[in-house]
């Protein structure tokens, strides 16, 4: 039962979080505003054609007099406004395209799922032209296909359809020229106004990926590009000869010198823009700076626009009213129309930016309590609705020019408005989940404590108090008052998530004595070792350090008597903590990761003869042979062959293998069926890895169990240090003092002695975890993980599988860990459920700090590693807890095979030999 509530309380603590950092900007049940022609006004263009040059940057654009784009560069010396559109973080393709069509920074939904699409419905200038067509990738097609009722004429590919690498701009000029060489598609078009053509050139961002923005083979596949939007440009001039066709390139992102894109560096957040053709004025808006067009010094100015405004203009170029969700004011001076025209565009778009602003501010005036609690002084219903007569008042009367300022003002207002609203109930949320975690800590704390009473269990509190109908009336209250303040139903729920955590936590709290004794205890084993991951978290450059430090500490009386077998685990210690350093410090690599891939598979092969592992002949042979297939697979698949499918039906039943074959094994002690799953896990995380996780987690274990022996044979040589300052009276004193030191290490006889083992077990299961988590090259700081982790197991994307196979590579270290705890420690079996409520605390103190550090804007990187935080923290434990129950899965078997009564181990007196350890037989029914 108290998994069942660990589970229920993270996801809704996981759902707190999202609902205050995640929840939708997009304000919905929106008309849209007249269009131009409705209102009397012929737009200078009928047709609008749009080139999205993926990844161009600003500083490509414009570098040695625009010399990168001369085809561009003959047309924008003659005609049309060129300037910079500023974007914001994060630089990605999707948020560039809601931009630029859709008029507003991307809605922070869209994060939790990489920003690839959003729950919320939203508008764009696809939806409000008579006609779209255009040559995407198919994702970008998505970005407005997916909720659209009329979705736009896109013709689409996928980077899987080509066999060479820069072939993409190709297709989409081909695809142009054939449908604009067709009399009959300009027949029908001729015509027909307010149309929108998109030609999206993706070979660019690709080859500034594969060889950064400095480079000539960047600037070789730039000439290409612009010179495919010029032919592409002639097409259009050549089918639609009646000077109605308006043009814009642009960039829906930039890209840094090291050919990456989503943080907020000048680079990144800087995209070229040109706009020429029908309606776009030569002399833009008065501006300070200008830039050098060609080699002969010709001088031209250089505007300057939010990436967002780009919207509202092009559509005003058309004839349409803005997005119904865009959120940029209209930039004037841009257009060759007249003034009653541009005052009608930038009305428009300030009655658009107004009906959200109504939206928000109507439902918090519906509330109850909305005289009394704080408000947006600006803007309310009522001055909302006389705005609009006022503007046309101002006009009437010839005050021209003030209503186009207070028009712009308005403009701020109704966006301050939209801001102020939608962040209304953002603190009340972070008190609430504050509150939470503090009553969920409190209730962990006391099922903790119950599982070390020195007595019989006490009765609970239970419900029945007068706590119990304290918190419940104060819940009524609570939902009373936000059911009056009309407080959405899901905001509704997680303000009020403290009072039922709390009443579950008073009611777990013992009848008589304290709820929670040694405080300073529990305030040292949460916090200490949750700021190391904290910390390492931010400064991931040291965990080497941290790692060395730890596991030197752990041993450290070895260094009283070195052995040899001490050197040997110093040694394992050494090699696993430098190659963290070396990894996150330094960026070489001594060869192909395929090659250390290769290697560390062969590693996986002679690691238990190393180890002086002992298997049957079979699982050598069943095991050696996945690995070499494997090594065959990985050439494959580095050499952009397909992997047969004899070979993935191969890997996927050694992957069951691996695991079905442990509990029905041979191997009829605690330690060989350890030494099996190590061997057989091994192999599958060698078939899952990359590059050099796999050889950093071989190290890692190859220590953990080597710290295990040395940490043993301390303990043991203390043991014997104490029975020789005692005379012994004989052999079988000797035993019994043996078996008594033995029952008393693994029993502790006071509560806080409990305590301190427990919390020790779960700091040493989380350390282990999160050390194969950094050494496997998936920090804290970017967690993030390739597709390729499945290409031996599967062809064709699938992303439940992929994120199971994931969600397992990541495991299999931490499975070890825990077999290896439980085979050699009966504490940790015993309580094992005190083990992980002491886990749990560690991890959700971690989560409470994070939890207050999330970003929902700015740098994609940024805003991925809070959110990684969170969940990371947030779940990990629970994942631990499903691997404690394979583990009892592995290790049940051992009570069916074995028969032979458990043998105690010898102890060193006066000469005699040292018996190997041996281990108890495992009870089932102590396992989670």
């Amino acid at each position: 039962m108290w998994k069942l509530k660990v589970f229920i309380v993270h996801i809704l603590l996981l759902g707190c979080m999202m609902n205050i950092y995640f929840q939708s900007t997009i304000v919905q049940n929106l008309e849209p505003q007249k269009t131009l022609p409705e209102l009397g006004l012929k737009p200078p263009a009928d047709r609008l054609v749009v080139f999205i040059a993926d990844g161009l940057r600003a500083e490509s654009f414009f570098s040695d007099n625009c010399s990168g784009v001369p085809h561009i560069r003959q047309l924008l010396e003659q005609q049309g406004l060129v300037g910079i559109s500023s974007g914001i973080a994060p630089t990605m393709s999707r948020p560039g395209h809601i931009a630029i069509f859709s008029g507003f920074n991307e809605d922070p939904q869209a994060a939790i799922t990489n920003f690839q699409w959003n729950l919320t419905p939203f508008d764009s200038i696809f939806n409000r032209s008579r006609l779209a067509i255009g040559w995407v990738h198919k994702t970008v097609a998505e970005y407005f296909t997916r909720f659209s009722k009329e979705p736009p004429m896109f013709e689409t590919y996928r980077g899987a359809d080509f066999s060479g690498r820069f072939m993409t701009d190709t297709w989409v000029y081909e695809k142009a020229r054939d449908f604009l060489n067709n009399d009959e598609n300009i027949r029908q078009l001729q015509n027909v106004t307010q149309v929108v053509f998109l030609v999206y050139l993706f070979d660019l961002d690709k080859a500034g990926h594969v060889f950064t923005p400095l480079k000539p083979e960047f600037r070789k596949k730039l000439y290409a590009t612009q010179k495919q939007i010029r032919k592409t440009y002639d097409l259009f001039e050549s089918a639609f000869n009646d000077s109605r066709t308006a043009y814009m390139m642009t960039s829906d992102h930039g890209m840094s010198d090291t050919g990456y894109h989503g943080g907020g560096t000048d680079p990144e957040i800087e995209m070229p823009f040109f706009l020429w053709g029908a309606g776009i004025k030569r002399q833009g808006p008065p501006t300070e700076q200008n830039f050098t067009a060609n080699d002969h010094g010709l001088q031209l100015p250089l505007q300057e626009l939010n990436q967002i405004q780009l919207a509202p203009l092009i559509s005003a170029l058309i004839g349409l009213p803005p997005p119904i969700n865009n959120r940029a004011p209209l930039p004037l001076g841009f257009l060759n129309v007249s003034e009653e025209y541009e005052r009608q565009s930038l009305l428009l778009n300030v009655l658009q930016l107004l009906a959200q602003a109504k939206s928000v501010t109507l439902r918090f005036e519906r509330s109850f309590f909305h005289k009394w609690l704080p408000k947006y002084e600006k803007l309310d219903t009522a001055r909302i609705a006389s705005l609009p007569t006022e503007i046309e008042h101002l006009i009437a009367t010839g005050y021209v020019k003030k209503a186009m300022q207070l028009l712009l003002q308005v403009s701020w207002w109704a966006r301050q408005c939209l801001d102020y609203y939608q962040d209304y109930y953002h603190t009340p949320l972070l008190v609430a989940i504050g509150a939470s975690f503090l009553g969920w800590l409190f209730c962990l704390v006391v099922w903790l404590m119950r599982e070390f009473s020195d007595q019989e269990p006490q009765p609970k509190m239970g419900f029945q108090t007068w706590v119990t109908a304290l918190m419940l009336l104060l819940g009524i209250v609570l939902e009373c008052l936000l059911f009056l303040q009309r407080v959405p139903c899901l905001t509704s729920f997680y303000l009020l998530l403290p009072i039922g955590i709390w009443t579950m936590a008073l009611a777990e709290r013992p009848l008589h004595g304290m709820s929670i004794p040694y405080p300073l205890t529990h305030l040292a084993w949460t916090v200490i070792p949750a700021g190391l991951v904290i910390a390492t978290s931010f400064m991931n450059r040291h965990v080497g350090l941290m790692y060395a430090g730890v596991a030197v500490a752990y041993n450290r009386h070895g260094f009283r008597r070195p052995t040899l077998k001490f050197f040997i685990w110093l040694g394992a210690v050494l090699l696993p903590s430098s190659f963290m350093i070396v990894k996150q410090n330094y960026s070489f690599e001594l060869m192909p990761s395929e090659y250390v891939l290769g290697f560390s598979m062969c590693l996986a092969v002679f690691l238990p003869c190393i180890l002086g592992h002992k298997h049957q002949m079979r699982v050598w042979l069943i095991n050696s042979f996945i690995l070499l297939i494997g090594i065959f697979g990985i050439y494959l698949s580095e050499n952009n062959l397909q992997v047969p499918l004899y070979l993935q039906v191969a890997f996927w039943a050694f992957l069951g293998y691996a695991f079905l074959s442990v509990p029905y094994s041979n191997a009829d002690t605690p330690e060989s069926r350890l030494h099996l799953i190590s061997f057989n896990l091994i192999a599958v995380h060698a078939l899952l890895s990359l590059s050099t996780g796999s050889l950093f987690n071989q190290m890692m274990i190859t220590e953990f169990l080597l710290s295990h022996e040395i940490h043993s044979e301390i303990n043991q040589a203390k043991n014997n240090a104490i029975l020789e300052t005692d005379e012994p009276e004989s052999d079988s004193n000797n035993e019994n003092a043996s078996e008594t030191t033995q029952k008393n290490e693994e029993k502790p006889s006071t509560p806080l002695e409990h305590l301190k083992l427990s919390y020790h077990y779960a700091a040493f299961i989380l350390f282990y975890f999160y050390l194969s988590f950094f050494g496997s090259g998936h920090w804290l700081f970017s967690f993030a993980f390739k597709p390729t982790t499945s290409r031996l197991l599967i062809s064709n994307y699938s992303p439940f599988i992929m994120t199971a196979l994931i969600i397992l590579k990541i495991l299999i270290p931490s499975i070890i860990v825990i077999s290896g705890v439980y085979t050699f420690s009966a504490y940790a079996r015993k309580n094992s459920r005190a083990v992980f409520i002491c886990m749990f605390l560690i991890s959700d103190v971690m989560c409470f700090y994070f939890c207050f550090y999330v970003q929902n804007q700015g740098s994609w990187h940024d805003m991925r590693r809070s959110m990684d935080h969170v969940v990371l923290t947030n779940i990990i434990v629970i994942l631990l807890l499903g691997c404690s129950w394979l583990i009892k899965s592995f290790l049940i078997a051992i009570k069916r095979i074995a028969t032979k009564p458990p043998i105690i181990m010898q102890v060193v007196i006066a000469g005699s030999p040292v018996a190997s350890p041996t281990y108890p037989q495992f009870d089932e029914n102590i396992l989670i």
